[in-house]
């Protein structure tokens, strides 16, 4: 697998001078004129595209036609802009592509994938800019009721079982789901809503991103259960580093209520595994 390059971190970009991130489906072009900074930018490329590219000491001038531009202006200004990734604001929501089962006393290890967002902070005070999605994701709701969903994002997430030719993406960020299966029936994982906000983000050594580890356990129709989460990185990211903390803190009753219904489930029948 190829190494990733950080597209993210601290860059200074002299009084004249633009700069040019290309982010998967994503461009964003930042420009340092006198006392402000303007942010120009389009999303909506192509979604399969999982490279990245960052490029500095541009002329200015060199946003798109068709992008959307942003002015923030300041009585004083440096040179230094920071591009922070982060994980979605909300839940994110998919199906997988195929149907999956789990027959019952067996358990499985899903490596789910995500976008990401990012932060644009800029000044010696790290003041935030603005925040955006890699890529813009509809809106969905996630829960049978009002009372008891939530809104949340819907969006392509990968759900694979094994690491063996995974398509990591320097915008996506992995996190490792088991799931243990107690019950008697085989249960079919029919959705999957992540709740991202209590995730942190962490870059692996070769560059691709991770969040903590999820273990659930699955003992009756309705019922899931937060075994474990992971304060560090998962042991397949190796020596990563944290990038991000999570976006929301929340105790145990609540965190075993985000992640109780991390999947929504189906009933199998004995010869549907």
């Amino acid at each position: 697998m190829e190494r990733f390059e950080p597209w993210w971190g601290d860059f200074e970009l002299a009084p004249g001078s633009a700069g040019r991130w290309s982010i998967g489906p994503l461009r964003l072009w930042v420009e340092h004129h006198p006392r402000e900074w303007r942010i120009a930018w389009r999303s909506g490329g192509d979604m399969f595209d999982d490279s990245s590219r960052v490029e500095i000491g541009l002329p200015l001038g060199q946003a798109d036609a068709d992008a959307a531009v942003e002015r923030y202006s300041f009585g004083e200004i440096n040179a230094h802009m920071a591009i922070v990734p982060l994980l979605a604001d909300r839940p994110v929501v998919s199906r997988p592509e195929l149907p999956l089962f789990v027959p019952p006393q067996q358990s499985i290890t899903l490596y789910v994938s995500s976008p990401l967002w990012l932060q644009l902070r800029g000044g010696a005070q790290a003041a935030l800019l603005r925040e955006m999605p890699i890529v813009r994701s509809s809106d969905t709701w996630s829960g049978p009721l009002i009372e008891e969903g939530g809104l949340c994002y819907h969006a392509s997430t990968l759900a694979l079982t094994s690491l063996d030719g995974f398509p990591f993406s320097p915008w996506r960020a992995v996190t490792p789901i088991r799931l243990i299966n107690r019950a008697e029936d085989t249960v079919a994982v029919e959705r999957l809503s992540l709740p991202v906000p209590y995730l942190s983000l962490f870059q692996a050594p070769d560059g691709t991103l991770w969040t903590q580890a999820v273990e659930l356990e699955h003992r009756a129709a309705t019922a899931l259960t937060l075994a474990q989460l992971g304060s560090r990185a998962p042991t397949e990211a190796g020596a990563a580093q944290r990038l991000a903390a999570p976006r929301s803190r929340a105790d145990r009753n609540l965190l075993a209520k985000a992640f109780g219904s991390l999947f929504g489930f189906g009933g199998g029948d004995d010869g549907a595994a």
